[in-house]
């Protein structure tokens, strides 16, 4: 599963004039963490605080020329302003890959750059060879709910305390989030449980989420 380079991914899916992709540079690492901070308070807790950390970078994030690292960081850019964000994980083992975060400037919202990046992901995990795709969404607001939905995302679930949010000042507490997936191999290749394997709540959960499959296409 190799990263695919800036040209390819600009060729996957083109951003509106004015804006390009890069990959995140070491040089650019304190940049983009200041402005973490200031388009996105709330990063400052939870899993997403890693990025404020330079650390993080240094031991598990692909910079400049380096492919080896499971994370990769992309940024938007206007001229020389960094004015965006993206991040993914590959899992080579599971051939899956999963979207960790995607911040944008508030002053650059309108330009819809995150819209571009949602199909992306599944443009860049099939050239990747990846067969899994999957992400989180805050049910704090809808938003990423909508965007991950509008990209042909299923909702499997929710985590019940996998996160932690600043919910009022001072206040932080555990919070449900909404799980999302997207299969890119044919159902053919899945493969479902045996019912006799799973318990009645496990079973009636299933057939909720992924309803049998009509015989002969018929409805």
């Amino acid at each position: 599963m190799e990263w695919p380079t800036i040209a390819q991914i600009s060729a996957l899916a083109p951003l509106p004039g004015g804006y390009r992709y890069a990959k995140l540079s070491q040089t650019d690492v304190p940049a983009l963490i200041a402005g973490l901070r200031r388009w996105h308070p709330d990063i400052a807790v939870g899993g997403g605080s890693c990025y404020l950390r330079e650390a993080f970078y240094d031991a598990s994030v692909c910079l400049d020329d380096a492919t080896g690292n499971d994370v990769f960081v992309g940024v938007f850019k206007r001229g020389d302003e960094l004015v965006g964000m993206w991040s993914w994980e590959r899992l080579p083992d599971t051939l899956a890959m999963y979207g960790r975060l995607i911040v944008i400037a508030p002053e650059h919202r309108s330009a819809k750059l995150a819209s571009a990046v949602m199909p992306l992901a599944e443009l860049a995990g099939r050239q990747m060879g990846a067969e899994f795709l999957f992400g989180f969404a805050t049910l704090k607001i809808p938003h990423m709910q909508h965007a991950l939905e509008s990209a042909g995302f299923q909702i499997i679930g929710f985590t019940s305390g996998y996160d932690c949010e600043e919910v009022a000042p001072g206040d932080i507490r555990r919070v449900f989030e909404g799980v999302y997936c997207k299969v890119l191999v044919p159902e053919s290749e899945l493969v479902r449980p045996d019912p006799a394997n799973l318990t009645p709540h496990s079973r009636a959960l299933f057939d909720v989420l992924f309803p049998q499959p009509p015989v002969g296409g018929q409805t």
